[in-house]
C-alpha cells in the first residue's frame, strides 16, 4: 500500500492548542510513535461478522470504509486507527443485530501536567470535543452509509494515555471513552438541528479508566477547529488526496 507518511510532527513537543470553550490551554507533547495499523487491519475481512446483516454491509460498503481509513491516516495528525478499528459493530447492549459503523482511535499525545489536573469528564470532553466530532464528520458524509437503512448510527470509542500512568515506573493504560448515536441525531447535530446537549443526552456512553468501566459522564461538547486547521510544517498529501 503506497501513502504518504502519517501525519505527525516529530519536533511538535510543546505545542500549545487552546481549547477554547473550555476556557483552558491544554499543551499536547507528542507520545513515542507506535505503528499505526495498516488500512487492511484496520478493516479486517468478512469473517470477522457472526451475522450475515454485518458481513453484507462490510461488503456493501467497503469502498466507503477505505476512504474513512485513508481520511482519517492522511488528515488526522496523531491519530492512530487501532486494529479492527473500523467496521459495523454491534454494541453490547443491543437486543436486536443493530448494527453501528464504529471507528476505533488511539490518541498519540502526552500532557504537560494541566490536562491531568482536569476531572475525568472534562478530559473526555475535550478528547470528544476534539476528535468525536470529527470521526462523526467522516462517517455521516459517507452517503452509501448514511442512507442504508440497515445502519442503525454510528460508534466512536477514543483512546489516550491515562494522565500519570505514563511515569517511570508505572504501567501505562488508556482512558477510553465509548459513544453510540443513531444517525438520524448525529445528522441533526452536523446539521445544527440538534443541540450538544441534546447529543449526549440521546447517544449512550462510557467511559473506562483503564481498568475500570465508570459509565456515563456528564459530556460537554463545544466547537474545536483543531483537526481541520492545523497543518504540520512541510507536510504535503499524496497525489489525489485532499482533506
Amino acid at each position: 500500500m503506497n501513502v504518504a507518511p502519517h501525519r505527525r510532527a516529530p519536533k511538535a513537543r510543546g505545542l500549545k492548542y487552546l481549547i477554547a470553550a473550555a476556557a483552558v490551554t491544554v499543551a499536547f507533547t507528542q507520545a513515542p510513535l507506535v505503528a499505526a495499523a495498516t488500512r487492511d487491519d484496520a478493516i479486517g475481512s468478512l469473517d470477522q461478522y457472526n451475522s450475515v446483516k454485518a458481513r453484507t454491509l462490510a461488503s456493501t460498503h467497503h469502498a466507503q470504509l477505505v476512504t474513512l481509513y485513508d481520511g482519517i491516516y492522511h488528515c488526522l495528525p496523531w491519530v492512530d486507527v487501532r486494529k479492527g478499528g473500523i467496521g459495523f459493530r454491534k454494541p453490547k447492549w443491543a437486543q436486536e443485530d443493530e448494527r453501528y459503523l464504529a471507528t476505533w482511535i488511539v490518541i498519540d499525545q502526552k500532557d504537560d501536567g494541566r490536562f491531568g489536573t482536569f476531572p475525568r469528564e472534562r478530559r473526555a470532553s475535550a478528547m470528544f470535543s476534539r476528535y468525536g466530532v470529527e470521526l462523526l464528520r467522516r462517517m455521516v458524509a459517507l452517503q452509501g452509509v448514511a442512507g442504508d437503512p440497515a445502519v442503525q448510527g454510528y460508534g466512536v470509542v477514543l483512546s489516550w494515555t491515562k494522565p500519570g500512568s505514563d511515569k517511570p515506573g508505572a504501567q501505562p493504560v488508556n482512558e477510553s471513552l465509548v459513544f453510540w448515536v443513531d444517525k438520524s441525531v448525529a445528522q441533526g447535530f452536523l446539521a445544527r438541528r440538534v443541540s450538544s446537549n441534546e447529543l449526549t443526552t440521546r447517544a449512550r456512553h462510557t467511559y473506562f479508566d483503564g481498568i475500570e468501566e465508570h459509565g456515563r459522564l456528564p459530556l460537554e461538547v463545544w466547537d474545536d477547529n483543531f483537526t481541520r486547521t492545523f497543518q504540520i510544517k512541510d507536510y504535503q498529501l499524496a497525489k489525489g488526496v485532499s482533506c
